[in-house]
């Protein structure tokens, strides 16, 4: 049977492979401009515009923060929650500060249906 994702889950999705694509094209044609000569700032600069990566940055960054906003609505409404309630808000407040966490939550969040 095919999952179902949330709305939050699937723009995630979408977001995060756009944004690898992005990247991979970013860094093939730094490999290429490496090659022709040296690379300035304002070649980086235009490299990250011409490949779209700062806007599948930018569409990463909003689509995790959706996901994570919505998996810890959805974790309230879990049995467990309250007994750990505590420790639970605790993570989801360091989700800035501790990219490893993020990433546990993200991957969590991912998981959840």
């Amino acid at each position: 049977m095919k999952r179902t994702f949330s709305e939050q889950q699937k723009e995630y999705k979408e977001a995060k492979e756009n944004f690898e694509k992005a990247n991979k094209e970013f860094e093939q044609k730094l490999a290429t401009t490496k090659k022709l000569g040296n690379v300035t700032p304002e070649v980086m600069e235009q490299l990250v515009g011409d490949t779209g990566l700062h806007i599948a940055l930018n569409r990463l960054g909003a689509a995790e923060a959706a996901l994570l906003k919505w998996s810890h609505e959805m974790i309230q409404n879990e049995r467990d929650y309250l007994q750990n309630k505590e420790q639970v808000d605790r993570m989801y407040s360091f989700i800035e500060q501790n990219p490893h966490i993020k990433a546990q939550l993200i991957q969590a969040a991912m998981k959840m249906e």
